[in-house]
């Protein structure tokens, strides 16, 4: 094998690079303090990461897998939602804890499950959403010969929609409807059938909150739910130590704010500063490359379809991040796991051949047999 087919080595040379500046921003003189526990666990946490890059093998039928413990997971937590606001609206107790506020909008409850924010159930539904949507076109062939399996994904979308139209989460339906439209674009010539029902998100993305406004900036203010004052606070706070940030951390012990920012990039840019910044989207932009030519190399549909799916769903959460912030205390969870999905973009190398694969030239590291 070449060394040019190897593992990325920008991953490297960037995790590197990130753990210099972790380490130079945590010793910010104001807070030092208050950010180096949270730094440490933060590196504690990335050398899970990279650990995960190269010793879990990043195959087809992993992902299958991943993909499966997801769309369960968010069936069972939105068929637990709505049995709590059905109990609700007959008034009993039983999955109180599910709902924020009764009758927030429209007559509708606001849920939060058992993440205690809106905002995180959104973001792990469309995690969920989307895994739900992948494997119902890579499960074409089953589909069509059982009906009873086709209802079973329908039925599992309808819940999880349902409870995300119950979040209110207007940053989650932007990300599931940009995750949508992008699947469906990639995938209109290779018949992957994606369920229209998705898109019906959409729906809510106006509230009545702004519906009620009367002028342009008054809608805009609706809409943004505050942000704008967060990312004012921040972009003053980033001026201060624009180089290397405050630390992880950082934003919280400087502010006193319990809120986070609001924004995955502003985040990384106070904590971390410009220098964070470049590397945490030199992260983002070289996986998608890298994504989007493994996509055009591609000749097995379901390869194809997996791989437009991941790419997809990048797509919606990267415009998600302008609206949420992942990075509550550490590294934003997007670059944790960019990590590890980087082996998707690995080649058969040194590091695996101690499990003695026999790999397939065309499949890579998502096809392999065991030797013999």
């Amino acid at each position: 094998m070449h060394a040019k087919k190897h593992f990325p080595v920008y991953c490297y040379v960037l995790t590197v690079l990130l753990v210099l500046i972790i380490a130079l921003a945590s010793s910010h003189p104001v807070v030092r303090g208050m950010v180096l526990p949270v730094s440490l666990r933060t590196l504690f946490f990335l050398l899970i990461a990279c650990s995960l890059s190269i010793l879990v093998p990043c195959n087809f039928e992993t992902l299958m897998r991943v993909f499966l413990c997801l769309g369960l997971a968010g069936t069972l937590i939105g068929v637990q939602t709505l049995i709590g606001v059905a109990c609700s609206k007959l008034g009993l107790e039983l999955f109180g804890f599910a709902i924020k506020r009764t009758n927030y909008m429209y007559g509708l409850p606001q849920v939060v499950s058992v993440f205690k924010n809106p905002n995180g159930l959104g973001f792990f539904l469309v995690f969920s959403l989307a895994s739900v949507i992948i494997l119902f076109s890579l499960l074409k062939k089953e589909r069509e010969k059982n009906k009873l399996l086709a209802a079973v994904f329908y039925a599992a979308l309808a819940v999880q929609l349902l409870t995300l139209v119950l979040t209110f989460s207007r940053a989650a339906f932007m990300a599931l409807s940009l995750f949508v439209l992008c699947f469906i674009w990639f995938n209109r010539r290779r018949c992957c059938y994606t369920p229209p029902l998705a898109l019906l998100s959409a729906a809510v993305l106006m509230s009545k909150q702004a519906l009620g406004k009367s002028g342009p900036a008054e809608i805009v203010s609706a809409l943004f739910s505050g942000r704008i004052q967060l990312w004012g606070e921040g972009i003053k706070l980033f001026a201060q130590s624009p180089l290397f940030g405050t630390g992880l951390g950082g934003w919280f012990a400087l502010t006193g704010n319990s809120m986070s920012l609001h924004n995955t990039y502003l985040h990384v840019a106070v904590e971390l500063g410009l220098a964070g910044l470049v590397v945490y989207i030199a992260y983002i932009v070289l996986f998608m490359q890298g994504l989007h030519k493994a996509m055009s190399r591609a000749t097995n549909p379901q390869r194809y379809a997996l791989l437009s799916g991941l790419y997809s769903l990048s797509a919606g959460l990267l415009v998600h991040q302008f609206f949420e912030s992942y990075l509550y205390q550490g590294l934003p969870l997007f670059l944790l796991a960019l990590i590890p999905l980087h082996s998707l973009l690995r080649e058969p190398g040194m590091l695996y051949r101690f499990r003695e694969p026999a790999w397939k030239e065309q499949g890579g590291s998502w096809f392999y047999r065991r030797a013999s």
